[in-house]
């Protein structure tokens, strides 16, 4: 699967006016979101898999596998999906918001993950009378995020992506039985909007206090000192080989990107910022 993207930078003093205009764009309020994330890079890097070089120049299996690039992994939760599968249906029905629905394509497809999720107004809600927060007991998604195309080819950040929930058993387990361990973890909170096949999130990184313990909401502290969000406008492209299908994803982006002038510039990621390669 592809993802094409459009990224912005809102600044915190312009947060508010941003979210009225995607609201006004998209005709829908924004959903609350809060994930997650638990960053996993493999226990062997390019060094250490082929063993000692010095004197040997073996083009061996291991030392082929050497000569490539090492990826990182991530383990993404949806905080606020899996304390409303928790709660009381009734509450839930009554306080929850969701999207309106949105015409399906065969070749294109919103991110289902958070897009169809049914959560809950308020994020501090989730933690007044809910036991203890515990990783293990959330629902996972495997994510893998490759480098994206060189920037030229399309006006658009482009990169392959793949995403594999894990529906039963211990994902943080069999995460380290691949070969991975984990470096860092952060919260991304914040808003997202759908408009036709476009997911749209407006979002910031929070730190917690502690490893794996994003609860209470209050101990979490901003990563970026200026308290500044990230705007992304995304696509999932089923086949990067259908041309005229990335194409028409490119086409969408480039409608919203004309939507919000003037409120929000959209341009493509930097390359090596979205760089997912171990170093």
């Amino acid at each position: 699967m592809h993802e094409l993207s459009l990224f912005a930078h809102v600044p915190n003093s312009r947060v508010a006016h941003v979210k009225r205009a995607l609201k006004t764009v998209t005709g829908m309020p924004g959903v609350p979101l809060l994930e997650h994330h638990l960053i996993y890079k493999p226990k062997r890097n390019r060094q250490t898999i082929g063993g000692a070089t010095g004197g040997n120049s073996s083009t061996g299996p291991a030392n082929t596998a050497a000569a490539g690039d090492f990826y990182y992994l991530q383990l993404v939760a949806d905080i606020l999906k899996s304390e409303c599968q928790n709660s009381d249906p009734v509450a839930e029905q009554s306080g929850s918001s969701a999207p309106p629905s949105q015409p399906n394509s065969d070749v294109m497809e919103i991110d289902s993950t958070n897009a169809t999720a049914t959560v809950e107004q308020n994020a501090t809600s989730a933690e007044v009378g809910k036991a203890p927060y515990d990783i293990r007991k959330q629902k996972w998604t495997i994510r893998f995020s490759d480098l994206p195309e060189v920037n030229g080819k399309r006006p658009v950040t482009s990169r392959m992506v793949h995403n594999a929930v894990v529906h039963e058993g211990d994902a943080l387990s069999f995460v380290d039985s691949l070969g991975y361990t984990p470096v860092s973890e952060y919260i991304l909170s914040g808003d997202y909007f759908v408009y036709h096949n476009i997911y749209i999130t407006v979002t910031r990184l929070l730190l917690p206090s502690q490893s794996f313990s994003p609860f209470p909401t209050s101990s979490l502290r901003q990563l970026d000192p200026a308290d500044s969000f990230l705007l992304q406008a995304s696509i999932k492209v089923l086949s990067a080989n259908e041309q005229e299908t990335m194409n028409k994803g490119v086409e969408e982006l480039k409608t919203i990107r004309a939507e919000l002038k003037g409120v929000i510039e959209l341009e493509p990621g930097d390359r090596l910022s979205l760089d997912t390669r171990v170093r």
